[in-house]
């Protein structure tokens, strides 16, 4: 998904006496996003800021405001003008300082919005859907747009350039950045972000004002990138990889010849608190205390599973936990008193592991690609005294989901130094399964991601585009943020919970305008189109954790649903997902609410007999797109799903199945790239959703036949 952009580099040009003069020759230089062609944010007070001399008068004169200050003893100064209406008459603004006055010209006064994110957000106008006839059209002279590109970086002289082999992506907050404002036309809004210039243009087309979009997005970077590491700090489930990328970062800066040392050094102070912190999981863990491993332990009431799963069946879901798993088998009877050998196969986590409750092996976080060590234990002939042998196997997951042990063929118990002809004891097939602990994710101590590269050499470092990309931007008066990213973050769905609140909160903090105004895309249908009627693993859980952060405050979300390729993590109409994000802000940001601005959204259920009905907010003129209504399943108490018919009535949807004669939950488009129809009056979809609140791990999901709509292209 890399989408590495050329930096843009442009010289600001101003207008003096009848000649030219460039921003870098004034005495006085404004921050970076200052420049000829640029919009203002209206409405609201608007920061201007730069470098000068220590101490040097500066005055900034713009829309019949002058404002005067002095540069600070670093040379730093900042005003701020008050805030104005929206105008599109072109207008100059002088910054002074102790020499000649340096002109931009062409300034407007409207909306401005960041949009930011990672590959799908940064995929060109160029490369979207009827690009050709969008382009042609694209004349706005109210809609400005500014390219974010990577500069140059204090960290230690060395140079950060994008574009050559040896990268370097700024390990301390920046100050300048590259780009320019430019004009929205055919000529250059070709490499535009698609997303920000399609959305752009619906809000001018809706409010008539003048709008900026100040792009800076990356391909494949993880949003832990975005974040400054001072917001990574803050956010627990990061805290400590946050501290120690932090520790290795300043490290390098000091000293990069004595890196290798200092990596070495940070491993070791890991490597001891995680000892520590595995011992205070140890003490706290129920299943030691209670003795889960004990063999006449009542495990009646634990669930039923079946064992190996695929990764994609696998029977927990979400975890991050500590769970343990049960079985009883019988030996013959010449096997009493005598060394059995236990084979587990692959386990996906670390294991300690009990027969008879005897510990028998363990495989904990210290053995290299435990995940990969096929599980062999000697079982020695004292903990063998009758034919009943009974296995307790302990496993704790600390992050990814899980597919545990196996193939079958190697999970078996066998007579040590048997004869081939004395078949094993196989251990496939039914277990008895419990969790026992669950785990705040990521709050073990937990080394900085990827130390395999050396601090700023990869784009996804945590804070690196912040650093480069966001930082140069603050405080510049904007009404608020678009935000299409999370692919890269998908496997780590939980972290995201955390992690995008966490920006969101950085962000604002940074900024000191307040809770302005913040909107996110969840993430389009991508991968094999479903077959089963609910998923346990996928995008739909990314996008779960996307729609969590509707709960901080002034945030909207636009769902991508819809508009995939199922192939192409890149899906080309863009011009729908900027519709769909700037009908939402629209309603949410600017009050127009004459209509649904949002998709229906899940509000509250009734059970009618063997039938569910579902009722919806933002749910005028709910239709399917094709007919039947598809996308929804069903289950009963035994959590099974099924594929549930649907009938639409008025702003409700009834659902039921003849396999689920006593229906209690409903899911709605719960898969990576579900197949789902039903759309409210502005065809917008209608979003995941579930009624239950069963964990994953939780989900049946037997076999059963999916209803194609009619017309259905399959994706």
């Amino acid at each position: 998904m890399s989408n590495h952009r050329t930096a843009v580099i442009l010289a600001a040009f101003v207008w003096l006496g009848g000649g030219f003069l460039t921003a870098a020759q004034a005495d006085v230089e404004p921050a970076s996003i200052f420049t000829t062609g640029m919009v203002l944010q209206r409405e609201q007070p608007v920061p201007v800021w730069g470098k000068a001399a220590p101490a040097e008068p500066v005055t900034v004169e713009f829309g019949g405001q002058k404002v005067v200050t002095k540069a600070d003893a670093a040379g730093k100064w900042k005003v701020s003008l008050k805030a104005m209406p929206a105008n599109a008459t072109p207008q100059e603004m002088t910054i002074t300082g102790a020499g000649a006055p340096l002109a931009l010209k062409d300034v407007l006064v409207g909306e401005v919005w960041l949009c930011s994110g990672q590959s799908n957000m940064g995929l060109e106008v160029r490369k979207a859907l009827n690009a050709v006839e969008d382009i042609a059209k694209a004349n706005y002279p109210a809609i400005r747009g500014f390219m974010v590109g990577a500069t140059a970086s204090t960290d230690q002289g060395y140079p950060i350039n994008p574009t050559i082999a040896q990268q370097r992506y700024a390990l301390t907050p920046q100050e300048k950045c590259e780009g320019a404002w430019k004009v929205c036309t055919p000529a250059n809004v070709i490499n535009w972000s698609g997303v920000g210039f399609f959305f752009a243009r619906n809000i001018h087309e809706r409010l008539h004002v003048p709008v900026g979009i100040i792009m800076a997005s990356y391909g494949a970077t993880a949003i832990e990138s975005w974040i400054g590491i001072e917001g990574l700090k803050s956010i627990p489930a990061y805290r400590e990889r946050a501290v120690s990328f932090e520790d290795l970062a300043k490290a390098f800066i000091a000293n990069p010849d004595s890196y290798p040392g200092s990596l070495e050094a940070e491993k070791a102070r890991l490597a001891e608190k995680s000892i520590i912190w595995f011992a205070q999981l140890d003490a706290e863990e129920p299943g030691l205390k209670n003795k889960w491993m004990a063999p006449d332990l009542d495990t009646s009431k634990w669930a039923t599973v079946n064992l190996p799963v695929s990764p994609a069946d696998n029977p927990l879901g979400e975890v991050v936990a500590s769970v343990w798993f049960r079985k009883d088998v019988t030996i013959p009877q010449d096997w009493i008193g005598k060394e059995l050998e236990l084979h587990l196969g692959l386990v996906d986590g670390t294991d300690e592991t009990y027969v008879n409750g005897v510990r028998v092996g363990r495989t904990w976080f210290d053995a290299p690609k435990y995940w990969s060590v096929s599980r062999v234990y000697a079982v020695p002939a004292t903990a063998v005294t009758s034919t009943k042998v009974s296995f307790s196997v302990r496993v704790l997951k600390l992050a990814y989901p899980m597919a545990f042990f196996g193939p079958a063929a190697d999970m078996t118990l066998a007579l040590k130094g048997a004869p081939d002809t004395t078949p094993p004891v196989t251990l496939a097939g039914e277990w008895r399964m419990a969790k026992s602990q669950a785990l705040e994710p990521g709050r073990e101590p937990k080394p900085a991601p990827l130390l395999g590269h050396i601090p700023g050499n990869y784009y996804g470092h945590p804070g690196v585009q912040y650093n480069g990309e966001i930082h140069p931007l603050i405080p510049y008066g904007i009404r608020g943020a678009i935000w299409y990213q999370g692919e890269a973050n998908a496997p780590f769905y939980a972290d995201y919970r955390s992690l995008m609140p966490g920006l969101i909160k950085s962000w604002r903090d940074e900024w000191g305008q307040g809770d302005f105004a913040f909107g996110i895309v969840a993430l389009a249908d991508y991968q094999a189109q479903q077959t089963k009627p609910v998923e346990r693993m996928g995008y739909h859980l990314i996008r779960e954790a996307q729609a969590m952060a509707l709960s901080v405050p002034n945030t909207f979300l636009a769902t991508a649903v819809g508009v995939g390729e199922g192939a192409d993590i890149h899906p080309k109409r863009k011009q729908e997902v900027g519709r769909r994000l700037a009908l939402s802000a629209l309603g949410t940001v600017y009050g127009q609410k004459e209509k649904p601005y949002t998709g229906p959204t899940y509000q509250s259920m009734t059970v009618e007999g063997s039938k569910i009905r579902l009722h919806f907010a933002f749910a005028n003129g709910l239709h399917a797109q094709s007919e039947p209504p598809v996308g929804f399943a069903i289950a009963g108490e035994d959590r099974a799903f099924y594929f549930a018919q649907a009938k639409i009535e008025g702003d409700t949807v009834i659902a039921w199945s003849d396999k689920v004669p006593k229906p209690v939950a409903v899911r709605y488009a719960w898969a990576t790239n579900p197949v789902c129809n039903v759309h409210n009056s502005e065809e917008l979809p209608l979003f995941q959703f579930h009624t239950d609140s069963w964990d994953q791990s939780q989900l049946v999901i037997p076999e059963d036949t999916i209803t194609l709509p009619s017309g259905w292209i399959p994706k």
